[in-house]
């Protein structure tokens, strides 16, 4: 089994924390393609991207919640 699954299965997984490592590692490759970069727009809107990414994939693939709101 998943452990990530598994650990959400028993209500224990910090997703929060995960998130905001994605967001951090694309943060991080904007400013090191482009160090002069400031704008935040140009920074956030790809990490806002690869955030929608991670939590579609989780709800679908890993936590199994897809759909049952």
């Amino acid at each position: 089994m998943n452990e990530t699954k598994h650990y959400s299965e028993l209500g224990l997984v910090n997703t929060k924390d995960m998130f905001k490592k994605a967001m951090t590692a694309v943060i991080r490759k904007v400013f090191a393609e482009r160090p002069a970069e400031f704008d935040p727009r140009k920074y956030l809107g790809p990490a806002r991207e690869e955030l929608i990414k991670m939590v579609k994939h989780k709800n679908e693939n890993v936590l199994g919640s897809a759909n049952k709101a």
